[in-house]
């Protein structure tokens, strides 16, 4: 019976190892392509975009190892780590749809976001015309 419980969990740790090697990997390769997009793109890269992954694997990680918890208490029960599995599939989905991003979409998304700030500087200086018509 110990040998049995010795080989499941060894059988469960591999498979839990494997899916955060997958989910590094992933990250590993969103970080490299974000940083050629922004080289490519004449960006500028500093240190909020690495402090914004070291956030994503700490939001990635957590769960996965309270998932992982679970996954090894129920062991005995289930074959495999279903839930780190899963979930680790979900976050290496995340990541290549990151990596799949063309760098036009998220240039598009800043664009927008310039105009729609330039416009909240146009509203304020309309509210002032209009606090200076009215007095």
């Amino acid at each position: 019976m110990k040998e049995f419980l010795m080989e499941h969990f060894f059988e469960h740790g591999m498979w839990i190892v494997l899916t955060y090697v997958l989910v590094l990997v992933a990250m590993g390769v969103d970080l490299v392509t974000g940083v050629r997009k922004s080289r490519k793109s004449g960006c500028k890269i500093n240190s909020r975009g690495y402090k914004r992954t070291c956030r994503k694997a700490m939001d990635y990680f957590l769960p996965m190892m309270c998932l992982s918890c679970i996954d090894i208490i129920a062991s005995a029960v289930v074959g495999l780590p279903v839930l780190t599995m899963v979930y680790g599939a979900y976050c290496v989905f995340c990541e290549l749809k990151s990596v799949m991003e063309t760098t036009h979409e998220k240039e598009q998304i800043r664009n927008d976001l310039r105009e729609l700030i330039e416009m909240s500087e146009g509203v304020d200086e309309l509210k002032e015309l209009i606090r200076k018509l009215i007095k």
